[in-house]
This record gives structure tokens, C-alpha cells and sequence, in this order.
């Protein structure tokens, strides 16, 4: 759990670095970025794809960004498992045998739902939420990719 906490505080700290020198940066061109600047944000896009979607999908782009990404690293402690999603709903929480949770994280003074999110928050509240398995056969697979490559 050590090295979880250590390798969080990282990526916080490696993302806020890098958010000030993008900000100090603006408006130069290509030639005046130091190399150790495209160095470090090469290895930010090494991060998780979707958890850099889901912070980069925020309506208020620092706050909600931050907010974003303090939350999914709390929500490690509350979690065996963080799916981010990104849109319309941040996270999936799963607490192994015992929930799984739908979490919408807001930052600033409003902290209203979109239409969207409360028409989801109700679908959950009314129990309309359902698993479903889907299976696909090796043929259709074949068929699809056959059709792609034009044969």
C-alpha cells in the first residue's frame, strides 16, 4: 500500500508541474520548450489513458481537473477497484462482495447535476440498472475482420 501512496503522490505532483509549466509556456513556439519539458510529458502520457481522459473532461478545467484527481486518489482507499469513465458519470467504484458505486465528482460552488446525470442517479435510485453478457463467436469475429481487410 506504501509504494500505491507513493506512486499517487507522484503522478499529483507530476501533473501539477507540469499544468504550471504549460501554463508558463503558452504562446511559445515549438523551438523555445525545453527538452526536459517534452521529456516529462512524455512520460505523463505513459499514465493511464482513461484517467487522463477523466481529468481532462472537466467543465471548470484546472478546479475540476484537480478536483478529478484528488478524488480518484482518495477513492483508492475506499475501493478494491476505479473504473473512470470520464463522461457523463467520472468513476465506477467496486468494493469487492459488497457495492459498486456510481461517483460524479463536482468542484466549485455548484454542485448540481447535469439533466443527464441526475436521469442516470435515478435510473440507479429505481433499480433499472442491469449486467449484461454479451457473447460473440470466433466466426463473427473472423466475418468482421475479413469485411475490414475488404475480402
Amino acid at each position: 500500500m506504501d509504494n500505491l501512496n507513493l506512486t499517487l503522490i507522484g503522478i499529483i505532483l507530476l501533473l501539477l508541474i507540469i499544468a504550471y509549466l504549460l501554463g508558463r509556456l503558452q504562446g511559445r513556439g515549438p523551438q523555445d520548450i525545453p527538452s526536459d519539458l517534452i521529456d516529462l510529458y512524455r512520460g505523463v502520457q505513459e499514465l493511464p489513458a482513461r484517467i487522463l481522459q477523466v481529468i481532462q473532461g472537466s467543465i471548470n478545467p484546472q478546479k475540476g481537473r484537480m478536483a478529478e484527481l484528488l478524488t480518484y486518489a482518495e477513492l483508492r482507499y475506499d475501493y478494491d477497484r476505479i473504473i473512470p469513465l470520464g463522461w457523463p458519470i467520472d468513476f465506477i467504484g467496486i468494493k469487492n462482495g459488497d457495492r459498486i458505486d456510481f461517483i460524479e465528482v463536482k468542484s466549485g460552488q455548484t454542485h448540481l447535476l447535469t439533466d443527464e446525470e441526475k436521469h442516470i442517479k435515478n435510473l440507479i435510485a429505481t433499480g433499472r440498472v442491469n449486467f449484461r453478457l454479451i457473447k460473440v463467436s470466433e466466426e463473427e469475429i473472423q466475418k468482421f475482420v475479413s469485411a475490414q481487410k475488404g475480402d
